[in-house]
């Protein structure tokens, strides 16, 4: 470590610049903005905060961003999985993926407990982010963790809960009868000779031989109702003389919902676990001098089948339940040629992995007051040393299946093997290992006179990152930000960093980010009557130019890539390795944006409400993409340039009552939120018809044919070019009538409605009891459903059918379909994108919900202990969407999302 540290530095020589007067090799955390920047944040700038508490606690989950869902203007998450440990969510910021700021260095700790955190801050607009360089663009998702509390004497928190997991719904397959019956009437569509004898129908609808006839609901047999979840946590915190602290130690373990085989000696289950250790440490080393050190540490276990658990599902997703019968009649797992791969099998029958995941971080910052020299100056510096790493334990093993035959003239019974059984490997890799230092020296100056304050601060950071093999990555960002405030009436700040990445060609490397704003604070006025109903009134505005980073692997130089032994030499067969171009180079920068924002902050009723409304338009410039008019008759892999340019605007709104009536304390808060984005230029080449062009459309477009009912009759069109129609059959609308349906009839079908997320919260809390919900919502959301879990018999005629293709187009049903003409395998006409398959995943979720009771009394205090506090709550409890047949956040194509019930207590001493 001492290693690295001394060649990063000596590497690079802005470092001196920082002044540091001793070189420090482990330990802590700095904030370079906790002490002026945070201050100023609050006073112009477009920031939604949410302090710890209740809102993270309340949230029994593996990850804290699930805890932000619905909380946040401007804020939204979208989770995709609910596999143990893999559970956390997309956290999108005013439609940008924002980046992660902990205690003021950028990094992404999953392993966060939800104790550990004081503050969650979303910087959305150009003068918040201004000084993040050429990482702001996206936003800024700033989580701040306790330093522990100045009053004197120390605390101990001990929690511990347990609760239950289940899956929200899943796409429902259909039984063995079913399938096979639709099988036969898909063939028959296609002209096809039927394979089910009507004996063989009955069979599997009577379930009179499960071994001949099997009918297998794969859920059932792979997975549990429920897995139990559980959680501890002991933290302290307290101060002594110049020293305060906060200690936490955590642990946390989710089980996962496939069944065991009791045979195993080893787990085969989704199973996460992990210990988190925390401490934050600050010290008033003199009278001006103070020092913190953040100390992190992380381990965690991912366990899973040899086949993974995607794997899995995606196999369920694939086969029917007609397939094969899980075992045969002599205890063997069942299989086919064209179902050799188990499903059972691959759950019990493969091994288990493990994957384990351990980092952790050392961080150092230094402040002192320079009082003595220059009244209102004061300096500071940071250190952090990051590691992380990850290992794969590979316990795999392959298996065999057999298929029951039956002699039709004997009858006796005999079995086909597929696959080859092998042993256990006993393998172990470090398959990745990240390192991050990072080291900020900063100074500023504050001043008050006659009402006027003035705050000046100037940074200068470096932040290394090495991924794996790859040379490490710098960011070098220096920036001056000032806030100067007039009587607390009007405050102007400006914000100006330079930020630069080596991985970017010289000369293109480094850029000018500035950011300026001000407010107004209307209730400061002599005019403002603050007796009234309306106590506070602020507006404010502002405007500058934010980087988005993505500087490729040194894409401005050639690369090549192994072609593998395609070169003869001589007159044997020997073959030799080649090598190829890569692509072309391509000298990029980092891309812009300029970002307006101008809002509104309100208190009303002695501050018992509040309201705060921003208007954002957010323009990217620079933004990386393929050249749009580039020829592919060249054969020329085009590399991304700097060419695309595109919008997001929108409205954003806060509101929220707190008050109390009696005992009875009483709160509610809510936010919306509408996004709309467009592409301005995309560098298309000219479109022979308007339709076509993506240029004005929603960045998130989807595009198609757009759908026009059903064939009647045969040959009816329009249909895709060359294909012949079936009643049944989808017909599209020909949008420049020739008569053809291809590439020229492609349009936007998703629609141009503005994306609206919201949440809304509230509670109340009558002597010892307390109560509060969650709300989380979005609409307008058009996704696309294709492909698994959606098309019936896909995989070349193999795969699988569910219960929306009971309702397919027959001559019976033709008015009230919602399914088209079956067919064996892909259909060219009915199996393409188009507006057929957009359905409205909007919905509202019940998010988070928390009944607790505190204890408190006499009796507490004799065995010193101050409060005892009982709770059950929950996640996920209620969705109410149109989409009926899976979940519409998650989508059910991988592990489900969970449903989790949890209960627990919490001592504090």
């Amino acid at each position: 470590m001492i290693s690295y540290l001394y060649h990063t530095i000596r590497r690079q020589k802005r470092l001196l610049l920082l002044q540091i007067g001793i070189v420090i090799f482990t330990v802590a955390s700095g904030n370079a903005q906790e002490k002026t920047d945070s201050l100023q944040l609050r006073q112009v700038s477009a920031i939604g905060v949410l302090e710890g508490g209740k809102a993270f606690t309340s949230n029994p989950t593996s990850s804290i961003y699930n805890a932000l869902s619905g909380r946040l203007a401007g804020l939204y998450t979208l989770q995709g999985t609910g596999q143990p440990g893999l559970d956390a969510p997309s956290v999108i910021l005013r439609g940008r993926v924002p980046l992660i700021v902990v205690d003021g260095i950028p990094r992404d700790l999953t392993g966060i407990n939800p104790e550990q955190i004081a503050s969650v801050t979303v910087l959305k607009d150009a003068l918040s982010t201004a000084m993040y360089g050429n990482r702001g663009a996206n936003g800024v998702l700033l989580i701040t963790t306790k330093k522990g509390k100045k009053a004197a004497g120390y605390s101990f928190q001990a929690s511990a809960q347990t609760g239950l997991s289940s899956s929200l719904k899943e796409r429902k397959a259909l039984s063995a009868g079913d399938y096979v019956t639709l099988y036969n009437e898909a063939l028959r569509n296609d002209g096809r000779q039927t394979i089910y004898t009507p004996e063989a129908i009955a069979g599997y609808k009577s379930g009179s031989d499960p071994f001949l006839f099997p009918n297998v609901n794969w859920n059932d047999q792979i997975f549990k109702n429920n897995a139990p979840f559980s959680r501890y946590n002991l933290n302290s915190e307290g101060s002594d003389k110049n020293v305060n602290y906060f200690i936490s130690l955590d642990y946390l373990k989710q089980e996962g919902l496939f069944k065991p085989l009791a045979q195993n000696t080893y787990n085969t289950n989704t199973d996460y676990e992990r210990f988190v250790f925390r401490t934050n440490l600050e010290m008033q080393l003199t009278p001006r001098l103070k020092g913190s050190i953040n100390l992190y540490s992380s381990i965690g276990d991912q366990n899973s089948p040899g086949s993974s658990g995607l794997l899995i599902y995606n196999s369920i997703l694939n086969t029917p339940s007609s397939a094969y019968p899980v075992l045969n009649p002599d205890g063997s797992l069942g299989g086919n040629a064209l179902f050799s791969n188990n499903i059972y099998g691959q759950s019990v029958y493969r091994g288990y992995q493990r994957n384990s995941t351990s980092d952790g971080f050392g961080d150092l910052a230094l402040t002192r007051q320079m009082d003595d020299v220059w009244k209102g100056w004061w300096i500071k510096a940071n250190i952090s040393f990051y590691a992380k790493s990850l290992q794969l334990i590979d316990r795999s093993k392959n298996f065999q299946t057999f298929q029951l035959l039956i002699d039709p003239v004997t009858g006796q019974a005999s079995y086909q093997r597929y696959g080859t059984q092998t042993s256990q490997v006993n393998n172990s890799s470090v398959i990745s290992r990240n390192q991050q230092f990072f080291a900020e020296g900063a100074t500023g100056y504050n001043h008050e006179a006659d009402g006027n304050k003035l705050d000046v601060v100037m940074a200068y950071s470096l932040q290394s990152y090495r991924s794996n093999s790859q040379l490490p990555q710098n960011f070098n960002t220096g920036r001056i930000s000032a806030n100067y405030s007039i009587k607390d009436k009007y405050v102007l700040e400006a914000t100006a960093s330079y930020s630069g990445n080596n991985w970017y060609k010289k000369g293109k490397q480094y850029d000018f980010y500035p950011a300026g704003g001000l407010s107004w604070n209307l209730n400061k006025e002599d005019f403002f009557n603050n007796d009234g109903f309306l106590n506070t009134l602020k507006l404010r505005t502002t405007y500058g130019k934010v980087g988005m980073i993505d500087p490729l692997y040194y894409a401005y130089l050639y690369s090549y890539v192994n072609i593998g032994n395609v070169y003869y030499f001589g007159t044997g067969p020997s073959s030799f390795q080649g090598t190829q171009e890569a692509g072309l180079p391509t000298a990029v920068a980092a891309s812009k944006s300029t970002k307006f924002d101008a809002g509104l902050d309100m208190g009303f009723a002695k501050n018992r409400g509040y309201v705060q409304a921003d208007y954002f338009m957010n323009t990217y410039t620079d933004v990386l993409q393929i050249r749009g008019q580039a020829s592919s008759l060249l054969g020329i892999a085009y590399p991304l340039e700097n060419l695309g340019k595109s919008r997001i605007s929108g409205l954003e709104f806060t509101a929220g009552w707190k008050d109390k009536i009696g005992d009875i304390g009483y709160h509610i808060s809510g936010n919306v939120s509408m996004n709309r984005s467009k592409i301005i230029e995309n560098d298309e080449p000219k479109m022979p018809y308007s339709w076509m062009s993506k240029k004005g459309q929603p960045m998130e477009q989807l595009y198609g044919y757009v759908s026009d009912g059903y064939v009647q009759t045969a040959g009816e069109g329009p249909v895709v070019e060359g294909y012949k129609s079936q009643p049944g059959d989808i017909k599209y609308k020909d949008l420049n009538n020739d008569g053809v349906i291809n590439q020229y009839d492609v349009t936007a079908i998703g629609g141009t409605k503005p994306l609206v997320y919201y949440g809304f919260s509230l509670g109340f809390d009558y002597r010892n009891f307390e109560v509060s919900v969650l709300f989380q919502g979005i609409t307008n959301r058009n996704i696309m459903v294709t492909g698994l879990g959606e098309w019936a018999f896909q995989n070349n005629g193999t795969g699988n059918a569910f219960e929306q293709h009971l309702n397919r187009w027959t001559p019976e049903t033709a008015t009230t379909a919602t399914y088209p003409r079956l067919s064996v395998g892909p259909n060219i006409n009915n199996n393409v994108v188009s507006s057929y398959w957009i359905q409205k995943a909007n919905f509202l979720r019940l998010k988070n919900a928390e009944i607790a009771y505190k204890l408190q009394g006499s009796f507490l205090e004799k065995i010193k202990v101050k409060q005892v506090r009982l709770f059950v709550n929950g996640s996920n409890l209620l969705t109410f969407s149109k989409i009926k047949r899976f979940d519409p956040e998650g989508l059910s194509l991988d592990y489900p999302l969970q449903r989790m019930i949890n209960g627990g207590l919490t001592v504090k001493f």
